[in-house]
């Protein structure tokens, strides 16, 4: 099992350095590094802190050969790829940076591992905490300009850690979810953008969209509290159609005072109706398609106002709400309420009989959920500086779903590394795939084809992008077959799905029975 996993890690770690080529392999094998240092030893019992060092260092030294070989590899074929050539010296270079950085970080991580609980726990933090910190700088120094997609990666780490309260802690399956991350973002365009006429500070707008989304979760968890299964899933999706729809059409808006507006209706008297809104001229609320823009962007005493070409500021205010959602979830999780929770998603009736107020477990199950997508959407807003309502479709609430799904329904851990993988793939791999490919299709394969029509067949058909949704489909199936769990499952999950080990006195992972 270990080798399988070396080989997997290894594998993300070839692709990365052949697609991106450069210093890539460093900035990837120190993240894979510290991670596989981690996995590898964190459920064995360690002695010392030399044999985990030597567990890891194992481990990161596996990653760091399969680095060096495709650094060498990338170096013969940059040009094939579509890639500037470099010198047989700085590719050696390049790979044996690559290759030490990895074997010392997973070593580090390891060796951490053989300390004690206590200590142990505290340096395990205190290490991830300095590599997301020192991210930045490390990708500034490797020019592989990773940082807006890592910004990315924490929105929807947001979005799927909200998700799984809602799907993995409670167990109501919601197909809808993205109308609160559209609910976040523009009631914070609302609130904060010149062209509605209002500037409000983006710290005072970030809580209120937060409330505002939990508000609209409350309104379509009071109606489907007696649904469950196939038909909770329908009223969720339609809701999802149902926000961005209006949001698109608020682009006429009039309103008048609802008792003389029927009063001038009855006695047919228009000039009766009392107008609140738009009496003159109507509002154009959202901008339909065209959405909103420009909308405030926060602001600090030190770094000013964020700036859309520094990343710096946006990716530290993202990670601190990222890990402070993760906090709070936490803290749910263990509190009553997550026990209450737990409770529903496995027998709702006995929950009932046990005395757990079904309407409130639930109601308060949507509006957790939503309220930190309303945080996540909030962000999105400001980042962006601009909303649409196409960024809202279906194919969002399903992205993210996935990512839950993929990393293991109620684990946070897992549903963390589902966000990552999921988002890396879209936002980074495919887009860099889909570059190298049609490089190499230009430079190796179409010229070499005297049919036209075969020539545009596969220039044309041949996107990884555009079949983006497929590949996650695809994806889930695999998952399905081979580890319907996830990635890294909760404890129940992982009984339920593998009783059979458990009544013949197996571990439930090969790495607990060392």
């Amino acid at each position: 099992m270990t080798n399988k996993l070396s080989g997997i890690w290894g594998t993300i770690a070839a692709v990365t350095v052949i697609l991106f080529g450069g210093w890539s392999g460093v900035v990837i094998g120190w993240l894979l590094g510290t991670a596989v240092g981690f996995t590898r030893c964190w459920e064995r019992r360690i002695l010392s802190p030399k044999e985990g060092a030597k567990l890891g260092g194992e481990s990161g030294l596996t990653i760091g050969l399969w680095l060096l070989g495709a650094t060498l590899l990338q170096g013969f074929i940059a040009p094939i790829l579509g890639q500037p050539r470099v010198s047989l010296i700085q590719i050696i270079l390049q790979g044996i940076v690559a290759l030490g950085v990895t074997t010392f970080s997973a070593a580090v991580m390891g060796s951490l591992q053989g300390l004690p609980f206590d200590r142990r726990r505290w340096a395990t933090l205190i290490t991830f905490a300095f590599v997301l910190v020192l991210f930045p700088f490390v990708d500034g120094l490797a020019r592989t300009s990773w940082l807006p997609t890592a910004i990315l990666i924490l929105i929807f780490v947001m979005l799927a850690l909200g998700l799984n309260i809602t799907v993995g802690f409670a167990g109501l399956l919601d197909l809808g979810y993205a109308a609160f991350f559209a609910i976040g973002a523009y009631t914070t365009g609302f609130l904060s953008s010149p062209q509605l006429g209002n500037s409000w500070n983006f710290w005072l707008v970030l809580p209120i969209a937060a409330a505002v989304a939990g508000i609209f979760g409350v309104i379509l968890g009071s109606p489907t509290l007696r649904l469950r299964g196939d038909y909770l899933a329908i009223v969720t999706l339609g809701f999802g159609e149902i926000v961005p729809v209006v949001f698109r059409n608020l682009t006429d808006l009039r309103i008048n005072e609802p008792i003389s507006s029927v009063l001038a209706t009855l006695l047919n008297r228009p000039d009766m109706a009392i107008c609140l809104v738009g009496c003159e001229k109507a509002v154009n609320l959202t901008g339909g398609e065209a959405g909103i823009n420009p909308i405030g962007r926060p602001t600090l005493p030190i770094v000013g106002t964020f700036d859309s070409t520094d990343y710096f500021p946006w990716y530290y205010l993202i990670l601190a709400l990222a890990v402070g959602s993760f906090w709070a979830i936490s803290r749910l999780k263990d509190s009553r309420l997550g026990r209450a929770w737990e409770a529903i998603r496995e027998d709702e009736l006995a929950a009932s009989a046990m005395g757990i107020n079904r309407v409130k477990t639930k109601l308060l199950a949507f509006a957790m959920g939503a309220t930190f997508s309303g945080f996540a959407g909030s962000f999105y807003a400001a980042y962006l500086s601009a909303i649409f309502p196409s960024v809202f479709d279906f194919s969002v609430s399903v992205i993210i779903l996935c990512m839950v799904i993929l990393g293991g329904l109620g684990n946070m851990s897992g549903v963390v590394l589902g966000s990552v993988i999921i988002m890396a793939a879209d936002r980074l791999y495919l887009p860099q795939l889909a570059q190298v490919l049609k490089s190499f299709l230009n430079t190796a394969v179409l010229p070499n084809l005297s049919n036209p029509q075969l020539r545009d067949f596969i220039a044309t058909s041949l996107d990884p992008i555009q079949m983006r949704l497929f590949l996650f489909g695809l994806t889930l199936v695999i998952m399905m077959i081979v580890r319907p769990e996830g990635l890294l499952p909760d404890a129940i999950h992982r009984a339920e799905l593998h009783s059979e080990n458990e009544e013949n006195h197996e571990p439930l992972t090969p790495e607990r029975s060392s």
